[in-house]
């Protein structure tokens, strides 16, 4: 009963409920990818699986067309990264932030445009936000790999004590990763199939 309760509070929130929704879609493409491929007999079931993918994954396009103010909220705060001790991290993260913000708007054309509310090439648009989107991740990897260096490099430091200091002092932004998850976009080779948008430490903190 309680883990009941606790998914239905997590589903009352916009995040948890696009976890689930993104976890569903994954699951469905995955099983349905394989069952079409691998296993004949069953391939119309891999097919309406890839469908309900197909289905989760438009839904999480919409649900994005809400989140540009929230990404500007964050870039606002952020700003030129002047809390940040290393420069490297700031400007990468001061560029994914750029980048980020640009690839919502870019996104919402694309999807105007497949829905033809807006009579333009949506492939267009649509490379252009996987292009943002692919920035984005590869500053994120980057931004990510040079914490992950600087604090090795610590904690093989005689002088630097092993504690939770350590890591404190890297300013590992879990609000950042938690919208870098949620803010997924779709694959550049379908339209319909979304990547997940994470940093590489991501998946442990998630």
């Amino acid at each position: 009963m309680a883990s009941l309760s606790g998914l239905a509070s997590a589903l009352e929130s916009y995040r948890g409920r696009d976890r689930l929704i993104r976890v569903l879609g994954y699951c469905c493409q995955l099983v349905g990818g394989v069952l079409v491929e691998q296993c004949p007999t069953r391939s119309k079931v891999g097919t309406r699986l890839l469908v309900v993918s197909t289905q989760l994954s438009h839904c999480r396009t919409i649900l994005r067309l809400f989140d540009d103010l929230a990404m500007f909220v964050y870039t606002k705060q952020y700003g030129l990264g002047a809390q940040e001790e290393d420069a490297f991290v700031r400007w990468v993260s001061v560029l994914g932030n750029l980048a980020d913000q640009l690839y919502y708007p870019c996104e919402h054309v694309a999807w105007a445009a497949d829905a033809r509310v807006l009579h333009v090439d949506s492939s267009r648009w649509w490379t252009l936000s996987t292009t943002l989107w692919a920035l984005s991740l590869l500053l994120g990897v980057a931004r990510s790999l040079w914490m992950l260096l600087k604090l090795r490099q610590r904690l093989r430091s005689p002088t630097a004590p092993f504690t939770s200091r350590v890591l404190a002092s890297l300013d590992w932004d879990s609000d950042q990763v938690e919208m870098m998850i949620s803010h997924s976009r779709p694959s550049c080779l379908s339209p319909q199939m979304d990547e997940v948008k994470v940093p590489a430490f991501a998946v442990i903190v998630d």
